[in-house]
């Protein structure tokens, strides 16, 4: 007998957890769940840019904007890709300016080693990433094609990294197709 009055309680209780739940995470999802960068460095906002900047195309739903300036060095070969590729981006984070500089792939590592600025470093030949020092493990993509590294002096790593992670995702990728770089 007591089992029977067991069941309503616990159907209750998992039901209303359930609801619950759902309402915290639409809150959050809808609400937004990240804050705006505080303080006095180069990535800082005030509260007025922070609400007057909108974008038809925002950055990834949950992940933070870039701000300020990435120096992109890629090879020639992906000029036509990379340029689609910086406006793409740029569209999404209204408040960062991406700066390419493009030369053969041995001509930038070489630069990149001697300490040309840049914050990303994008080959098309792995290989020439062995003399150059970089945050982490090189990304490689199609086969080995393209290569994507955070160098280890970039000015703003952060950044950096958030541009390595935009390649990855949906609209870069068809822009890396649609320009020939990766093989669909």
């Amino acid at each position: 007998m007591k089992s029977t009055r067991l069941l309503p309680f616990l159907a209750t209780f998992v039901l209303s957890t359930f609801v619950l739940s759902t309402f915290v995470l639409a809150t959050l999802v809808l609400g937004g769940c990240a804050t705006a960068p505080t303080g006095d460095g180069p990535n800082s906002r005030n509260a007025d840019e922070s609400t007057s900047t909108t974008s038809s195309n925002p950055a990834t739903s949950l992940a933070p904007e870039a701000l300020g300036q990435i120096r992109v060095l890629a090879s020639t070969s992906l000029t036509e890709a990379f340029d689609t590729i910086r406006e793409d981006f740029q569209a999404r984070n209204p408040q960062v300016e991406v700066l390419m500089t493009y030369a053969g792939s041995g001509s930038l590592t070489r630069q990149a080693a001697g300490g040309e600025p840049g914050d990303v470093l994008v080959t098309d030949d792995a290989r020439t990433l062995s003399d150059v020092a970089v945050h982490g493990k090189p990304e490689t993509f199609a086969g080995g094609r393209l290569s994507v590294a955070v160098l280890e002096k970039s000015a703003d790593p952060t950044n950096a990294a958030l541009f390595v992670d935009y390649l990855h995702e949906g609209a870069a990728q068809r822009i890396l197709t649609d320009t020939g770089v990766l093989r669909p």
